[in-house]
């Protein structure tokens, strides 16, 4: 049985991996910020018409355990101006034991949405945001364990968490053991990163406040514009790093748990990544190295596809996510104009 166990199966996928990660971008940082000391968090999230995901995070925000020497609220951004979030918000008021801050951004976009955010946070004079997705639920001790850890290390100024993926129905292998859906992390508490992501994370209000940055309306529909925030946060002089024991969840249902989101969520991941990695390099040499790069990459994925169906669909659908995945790198180099992420893959 070859399986995700298998130690053939493990050697394949860290050869994929490791050829992918000599690739990766590496940063410098060209300064140091002080840490500012936790007084005021705003436990913050964006949403767009999703009311039931909304309830269930808000659920995940109310059984917080909750520090009692800090200063803590809630902040929600409706990215819709219907209001589609505005009745779930109202319903909890009564139910959440801190207070609940909502505010309505009409312009539709991501960016846009978490700009709104940073706003806000400055607006109510917060000190950190404890930032995750409306899809997503949250271990109890979330919050606190990221406070714990930025009191822990000294250069610990963002701290960022695992988004590991949780499954609300029944799905066969190839599914829930596809490499798109991180059930774990091999990664280590206390190391330092060059980026983010927005879906689990805590930082200080004055990246936006003090340094001037927000989130790039260039990646609005296509998705890296939080990667692109922090990796500038990082070369502000902003450690960021990793927490493993501050855990959120992302629950997958039936809408992302199927061949065709999984393949275009590669494609889409490939390509924002692209996009951000040369967003301001005009070298045409090192796109040019990087593009050869991915050519073999591809190639040697596609060339896999066939002989891995000797081993499953486990593996042959992971083989076919990296292929997709590589595509969209070369897609997100040779193409002018940006992809809308939210429609091709989301619908909207």
């Amino acid at each position: 049985m070859f399986n995700k166990n298998n130690f053939c199966y493990r050697i394949v996928l860290s050869v994929v991996k490791g050829i992918k990660g000599s690739f990766e971008p590496r940063s410098v940082v060209l300064e140091k910020q002080p840490k500012e000391k936790i007084e005021f968090i705003l436990i913050a999230l964006c949403t767009c018409k999703r009311p039931k995901m909304l309830s269930v995070a808000l659920d995940a925000v109310k059984n917080l355990n909750i520090p009692n020497n800090i200063k803590t609220e809630v902040l929600v951004i409706d990215n819709d101006e219907k209001e589609t979030g505005r009745q779930t918000v109202e319903e909890y008021k009564d139910k959440m034991p801190l207070p609940l801050n909502y505010f309505v951004e009409p312009q539709r976009g991501i960016a846009n949405a978490r700009n709104r955010l940073l706003e806000e946070a400055i607006n109510l004079g917060a000190t950190h945001i404890a930032m995750f997705d409306d899809d997503e639920s949250l271990d109890e001790n979330w919050l606190l364990k990221h406070i714990e850890l930025c009191e822990k290390y000294e250069n610990a100024v963002i701290s960022s968490g695992p988004t590991l993926n949780r499954f609300i129905g029944d799905y066969p292998a190839y599914i829930t053991k596809n490499a798109v859906f991180k059930t774990s992390t091999s990664k280590l508490t206390g190391k330092k990163r060059h980026m983010c992501a927005s879906g689990n994370v805590f930082f200080p209000v004055s990246v936006a406040r003090d340094k001037g940055i927000y989130f790039d309306n260039k990646y609005i529909y296509m998705g890296g514009e939080d990667g692109d925030f922090f990796n500038r946060a990082y070369l502000a002089g902003y450690d960021i790093i990793w927490n493993n024991e501050a855990v959120g969840y992302e629950l997958i249902g039936d809408e992302r748990a199927n061949l065709k989101w999984i393949l275009n969520r590669n494609y889409y991941n490939g390509y924002s990544g692209s996009r951000v990695r040369f967003k301001n390099q005009n070298k045409k040499h090192k796109k040019f190295i990087y593009f050869i790069n991915l050519i073999f990459s591809f190639l040697f994925d596609a060339a896999a596809l066939l002989p891995s169906l000797l081993f499953g669909r486990v593996l042959f659908f992971n083989m076919l996510g990296y292929t997709f995945k590589n595509a969209g790198k070369i897609a997100g180099l040779v193409k002018k104009e940006p992809l809308n992420y939210y429609k091709n893959v989301c619908g909207e």
